[in-house]
């Protein structure tokens, strides 16, 4: 049997939040811890080696992870495996139904046990890591695309014309369904790296439960399908949702999604062969009617090419409002909310001013990142595993902005997302902005920061692309 370079190993972590720390961190929501587990939360590290270089990637069942809490992250997981912190791949499928992020500090309950557990993070992921790195065997891969129309595009234009994040059945999506099957040297399933394009907002505010949303079911489908450990990656979602049930408490709803999703991953895992085989005529059988037997050969292949590389696109920035001015719009939307809760004020008044409340501290983070510039780096990173690269990117890009990517990129497989290395915002297309819109209003780019984002990703994939 042929000799491979390439190994590889896959583990998973709990990560399961305390109950005592916050929820979730919707607008419209009035509760701030949860009543329980739906489903739990994981860090599942994938480790590769071409011989020459060894990257890990950590994906976790969160929503956001700052790109500070990123960088401790990799450094650690870097110093673990004694890797460069650079070969440190660190992604969120960008799930709603976990805790918020770090930076909620809203209300005081609960705060301490919530940057307790985040300060934890670095040590799970290290140690997913490193058990991964200590099951590495000698692998073989295989990629995949299939299709599938769950997503749709959530940009609606409701019945007094407001533009709302909703369903818009006629919007953009990408249906892609890529899938690596990555097999031990022997044949033996050992793992699956997937991405399909669709929001994890189908438990929306009044859900009380922890749960990874749709993702947690569709790696579990494809799991329980194929056998192997899967690694999900996140597509261009800003603009993609999950349909008309989004927004829900029924848990039952993320689950058949993730099947429906889960299900074609599967199909097109088993349609992988690995090794790559071609068919030839063997004999004629003359069994009554005669039969056509074929035989297959396989198809050498080079061991697959593992490389990294991270570089930063610059965006243009819209104007922002001073931080000081920012945060004293915060302190009296906080106050009020308090105020709010202690008085035990109708769910009607509360849910309005948290509303309010998580918007201003939107523009409070907007402002201290932004403030008085013009321009700011994003950081773009390209994960290549023989045929196929993961583009990454720190925003929440528009789906056409992963679609012109992939269609520009020099490599058989591409795919593109955002939430890798920490957060930056909405990257809206152009002509989103006439409309506003929640994504519009929020992103701190300007108009054209799209176009720039699908140059310079293209530019860096063509750079890598260069002597192979």
């Amino acid at each position: 049997m042929r000799k491979s370079t390439f190994r590889a190993g896959i583990s998973r972590v709990d990560i399961t939040p305390p109950l005592t720390a916050p929820h979730a961190g919707w607008g419209a929501q009035t509760h701030i811890q949860p009543d329980g587990v739906d489903q739990p939360l994981n860090v599942t590290a994938l480790v590769i080696d071409d011989g020459t270089t060894t990257v890990a990637w950590c994906e976790f069942d969160l929503v956001i992870i700052s790109s500070e809490e990123t960088a401790i992250i990799q450094e650690r997981v870097g110093q673990a495996l004694g890797i460069p912190a650079a070969n440190v791949r660190v992604s969120v499928t960008h799930n709603h139904a976990g805790p918020p992020p770090s930076s909620w500090d809203w209300i005081k309950d609960g705060l301490e046990a919530l940057q307790t557990w985040y300060r934890q993070l670095p040590e799970y992921a290290s140690g997913a890591a490193l058990a991964a790195r200590n099951s590495m065997v000698e692998a073989r891969i295989g990629v995949g695309l299939g299709s599938s129309q769950v997503a749709i595009n959530r940009r609606e234009k409701n019945p007094q014309g407001r533009l709302v994040t909703g369903v818009n059945p006629g919007g953009v999506i990408d249906p892609d369904v890529l899938v690596v099957r990555i097999d031990t040297i022997d044949g033996e399933p050992l793992a699956t790296v997937a991405g399909y394009t669709m929001h994890p907002t189908t438990l929306g505010p009044s859900n009380r439960l922890l749960s990874a949303d749709w993702p947690g079911h569709f790696k579990r489908v494809v799991e329980l399908l194929t056998n192997s450990t899967c690694l999900f990656v996140q597509g261009a979602t800003g603009d993609v949702g999950p349909g008309y049930e989004g927004f829900t408490d029924d848990v039952s709803v993320p689950e058949r999604l993730g099947m429906l999703v889960g299900f074609e991953a599967a199909r097109v895992y088993h349609s992988i062969d690995i090794p790559a085989r071609t068919y030839h005529h063997e004999r004629t059988w003359e069994s009554g009617a005669p039969l056509g037997r074929w035989e297959y050969d396989e198809v050498e292949e080079p061991a697959p090419m593992v490389k990294m590389l991270v570089d930063y696109v610059t965006l243009p920035l819209v104007e922002h409002e001073s931080v000081a001015d920012a945060q004293a719009k915060v302190r009296e939307a906080e106050a009020t909310l308090q105020a709010l809760r202690d008085a035990g004020a109708p769910a009607a008044e509360v849910e309005a001013a948290t509303f309010v409340t998580k918007r201003l501290n939107m523009r409070l983070t907007r402002s201290q990142l932004y403030a008085g510039k013009t321009e700011t780096p994003v950081e773009v990173s390209l994960l290549q595993i023989g045929p196929v690269v993961f583009a990454g990117t720190q925003g929440e890009p528009f789906v056409e902005i992963g679609l012109q990517i992939k269609e520009q990129s020099p490599f058989p497989y591409t795919w593109f997302g955002g939430y890798t290395s920490g957060w930056a915002g909405y990257i809206p297309m152009p002509d989103a902005y006439p409309l506003l819109g929640y994504e519009v209003e929020t992103s701190p780019f300007t108009p054209e920061a799209a176009g720039v984002m699908v140059e310079g990703t293209v530019g860096l994939l063509k750079a890598m692309g260069k002597g192979q």
